[in-house]
């Protein structure tokens, strides 16, 4: 079910824990070392991840993805980063 980049079962379990309305906003673009990437569909959407990251790092952690995950790396379509760390 797992794939490193954007495979379709993270993005798939992604979906399950947002809800439809948050993975159309923030689409998962890869779990590399650690960090799972998305990319977000406006600063008010990355600025609301990061808001919940915390408890979004719990959520999929406990879904068992192939590695932890311990950052969120928030990307807006204009290329800025915004990166939270636990």
């Amino acid at each position: 079910m797992w794939q490193r980049g954007a495979g379709l079962g993270l993005q798939d379990l992604w979906e399950r824990l947002v809800g439809p309305e948050t993975s159309a906003n923030a689409r998962v673009l890869y779990l590399r070392n650690g960090v799972l990437a998305l990319s977000c569909s406006s600063g008010g959407w990355a600025c609301e991840l990061r808001l919940k990251a915390d408890e979004l790092v719990a959520r999929m952690n406990e879904a068992g993805p192939p590695e932890k995950i311990r950052e969120l790396r928030l990307i807006h379509h204009s290329q800025k980063q915004v990166k939270y760390r636990k």
